[in-house]
């Protein structure tokens, strides 16, 4: 694992300009994927979380070297678990500056494989609220910041729209890192030959998953999916069947957050780019102007959690998404 301790002192952030070498939102998005970061953290605890309807998820802790200043929850994207390359890299950054961190595997992701027999989706904002008053029965006494990747970004912020002003577990701030928040313009982008790429990186992750659940449970359905499957095709074929959605379209229209962000009460950050290949930025007009709740950072360039900066961050890199996200948390203190 990387010395996260070496850093320098924290300043003000500045604005993201994109690294000469890193042009474009597909550069920015591949790069910001492929370069490497930590590969395991150390002293990390598990907790088992157990959702209503029976089906048990997996929520990893790393608590600081020092004095905890407060607790960071990061939630991971489609396809991913908790220790995906920018999970373990935002927590090492967290953990440096004396943040304890948490974090979440989705339903069948990660250390709770084997656990759930449904699947998570977008919509999944019902399995927040376990995993928050589990956090809360840990570290009652510090702030809580949640932070949501992709589309745990989504979750999050349909969670906190459809909350409204009943924070009941105390969140200082939320931060949405590049969501979907309208699940059929991002379907849609997904689907153009230009994202063919991506299309099927998260379909054969998906795949995967699908597999998996088969394995630890014989009765899952055994659902007939293309070699060439696409998104859309899963969530038709998948998704929308097993979560009592007539289709896709009726499980995009009902788990998109975006009508539900004139909802949202509590102190929330949108990180999202100009230039991201899959989660185009018009989407984001619909974020209301009059909610003084939400503030949306919208850069020139950055591509889907990418942001790789022509300068150096605070921490001697160039990932400038994980300086925003500490510069973003910190203000909650």
């Amino acid at each position: 694992m990387q010395n996260p301790t070496k850093t320098k002192p924290a300043t003000q952030l500045q604005s993201f300009r994109p690294a000469a070498w890193a042009k474009g939102g597909d550069l920015q998005t591949l790069l910001g994927y492929l370069l490497p970061g930590p590969k395991e953290l150390s002293h990390t605890l598990l907790h088992h979380v157990i959702l209503p309807d029976g089906d048990t998820l997996v929520i990893c802790e790393n608590p600081p070297a020092k004095t905890p200043l407060g607790v960071v929850l990061l939630m991971h994207g489609l396809g991913g678990h908790a220790d995906s390359a920018y999970m373990l890299r935002v927590a090492a950054k967290f953990l440096s500056r004396g943040w304890v961190v948490f974090r979440m595997n989705h339903r069948g992701a990660g250390q709770g494989r084997g656990l759930a027999r449904w699947l998570y989706h977008s919509g999944k904002s019902e399995d927040l609220p376990p995993v928050l008053d589990t956090l809360r029965q840990l570290c009652h006494e510090l702030p809580l910041v949640v932070i949501g990747f992709s589309l745990s970004g989504n979750v999050l912020l349909k969670y906190l729209g459809e909350t409204g002003a009943d924070n009941l577990f105390d969140i200082a701030r939320a931060i949405a890192v590049c969501p979907p928040i309208d699940l059929q313009r991002c379907a849609d982008a997904l689907s153009r030959p230009r994202n063919r790429l991506y299309d099927l990186r998260f379909s054969r992750l998906l795949r995967s998953v699908v597999r998996d659940m088969q394995t630890h449970f014989p009765g899952f359905p055994r659902i007939p999916l293309p070699f060439h499957l696409t998104v859309y095709e899963f969530d038709q074929r998948v998704t929308a069947p097993l979560n009592g959605f007539a289709s896709a379209e009726d499980y995009y229209r009902r788990c998109s957050a975006a009508p539900l962000l004139a909802n949202v009460r509590i102190p929330v950050d949108i990180l999202a780019s100009d230039d991201d290949p899959f989660v185009p930025a018009a989407m984001f007009r619909s974020v209301p102007d009059d909610n003084g709740a939400i503030e949306l950072h919208l850069t020139r360039s950055g591509g889907h959690m990418g942001f790789l900066s022509a300068f150096e961050t605070s921490f001697g890199d160039r990932r400038w998404m994980d300086e925003a996200l500490l510069h973003f948390a910190t203000s909650a203190l």
